[in-house]
């Protein structure tokens, strides 16, 4: 049966004249700028299909979902990664092969159908984000040369021919594709590493890759890389990134691979894979530090969770002083190996009604799950609380565990609890072992909304009625 998607960032971009401020260099937003009032005179969703109801049922005995929530795949288009909504409900999505999808329920009975469903666009090489700039009236796309877009009008199930904007974006290696948003005038585009552990031949960052970097909308594109302005540096390889209501921009990070430390093998369970502030001037490590989740010391210390150490792959350039001083601590971190791909804020004037109020002020994450651990880790989506400044619980630690901050919201297991690592579900004629890649909040129904790369299912998690 065909189902359909949404987005990675609720945010439909706005424009330079939005009343958003540019990011300044400490993170933190202008004195001018009002945040958006959270507990009041938000759109309640109206009344319409009961959320756990259509689409496919997940059967009990596989599925994971929190108490108060239910869970239903909606959609199916292969290979999908990250998803966005317009404010209309219309969800984009971009897949590994080049294309881009739009699904929009119109005959409101929950799902995605196929006649529901349509190639929006075809373009050359792999896409991993799309993201919708109403006020500009053009969709963006990331590809493996960079930036594309194509003009974006409301409701139209195809689009025009995509145009380029940035092609000459760095794309070798293990981390090819880029992620792009458009925020006050601004379009922000990721590039990852090389590989695992690319030494950028200097004492110093890189600034050509494993960064952020935006460019300027008030000069028409195309744009040169070179040209763009560094935000944020170290970051190996920084998939999936969102703003929230505050103003301020977050990111999730895959960190390094095999990571040794004092000579001991500690990748088990190290490093952390980041949620990080984005902001002018920040630098996170990589490649030459890692934040420390469990991690003993040779002299028996438990290192506090989120420190900065060296990564021992690059000579004694950089010790764990440099790191303590040239490496920020994360916002926060999940567990090593999780595979973090995607957020998407539940605050601000997030329609009310399709989730539990209390998940408000939070951020939902994507795990795509593990390779390099065992057991394996990952594969579900969970929700993270930020408090009203932006700030978000740090994990904690013993010489035996990890505790973190987050909760599993939609995952393997069944009603007696979350089970961690890869799982498995068959409906009928319906079955897939989900990787969540996108997670997106409906205007429309409120609802969250996951898209999975691995059989390209696209599931509504959504308040039991």
């Amino acid at each position: 049966m065909g189902l359909a998607l949404l987005s990675t960032s609720l945010g439909c971009s706005t424009s330079s004249d939005s009343g958003l401020p540019p990011i300044e260099s400490d993170g933190s937003v202008s004195d001018a700028f009002v945040p958006p009032d959270t507990t009041t005179d938000a759109p309640v969703v109206e009344a319409g299909i009961d959320p756990c109801v259509g689409g496919v049922p997940l059967p009990s005995d596989t599925t994971y979902v929190a108490g108060d929530l239910c869970a239903r795949a909606v959609g199916n288009f292969p290979h999908l990664r990250q998803i966005t909504f317009s404010p209309d409900g219309a969800l984009y999505g971009a897949s590994s092969d080049g294309k881009l999808v739009r699904m929009k329920d119109d005959d409101h009975d929950g799902a995605f159908s196929e006649s529901e469903t349509s190639t929006f666009a075809t373009l050359e090489g792999g896409t991993n984000n799309v993201h919708v700039d109403v006020a500009g009236g053009f969709l963006y796309a990331g590809t493996t040369r960079g930036v594309v877009r194509i003009p974006f009008v409301v409701g139209a199930k195809t689009g025009a021919t995509a145009t380029d904007v940035l092609t000459d974006a760095p794309a070798g290696g293990s981390h090819p594709l880029h992620t792009v948003h458009v925020w006050d005038g601004f379009l922000y585009v990721h590039s990852g590493s090389e590989s695992n552990a690319t030494d950028p031949m200097s004492p110093a960052y890189d600034t050509n890759r494993a960064l952020l970097k935006r460019f300027s909308l008030t000069k028409p594109p195309p744009y040169k890389w070179a040209d763009g302005e560094v935000v944020s540096v170290g970051l190996r390889n920084m998939v999936g990134y969102g703003r929230a209501a505050t103003g301020k921009i977050y990111g999730v990070v895959n960190g390094l691979d095999d990571v040794s430390y004092q000579g001991v093998d500690v990748h088990a369970d190290n490093p952390g894979e980041l949620l990080v502030e984005l902001a002018k001037g920040k630098q996170y490590g990589y490649p030459f530090c890692f934040v420390a989740q469990r991690l003993v010391k040779s002299d028996g210390t438990l290192v506090t969770p989120g420190t900065q150490l060296r990564y021992e792959g690059f000579g004694a350039d950089h010790d764990d002083a440099w790191c303590a001083a040239n490496a920020e601590r994360p916002t926060s971190f999940f567990q090593a190996h999780s595979a973090p791909l995607d957020l998407t804020f539940f605050d601000g004037d997030v329609v009310r009604g399709g989730l539990p109020d209390h998940y408000r002020g939070g951020a939902f994450v994507s795990f795509h799950g593990s390779w390099d651990r065992g057991p394996a880790t990952g594969y579900k989506v969970v929700w993270i609380p930020f408090d009203a400044s932006g700030n978000a619980p740090m994990p904690t630690a013993t010489k035996e565990a990890s505790s973190f901050p987050y909760q599993t919201v939609f995952g393997g297991g069944n009603a007696a609890g979350a089970v961690d690592g890869p799982w498995t579900w068959s409906s009928g004629k319906v079955s897939e072992s989900p990787r969540p890649v996108g997670v997106a909040v409906s205007p429309v129904d409120g609802a969250l909304y996951v898209a999975s790369d691995s059989g390209g299912e696209v599931y509504r998690i959504a308040g039991k009625k």
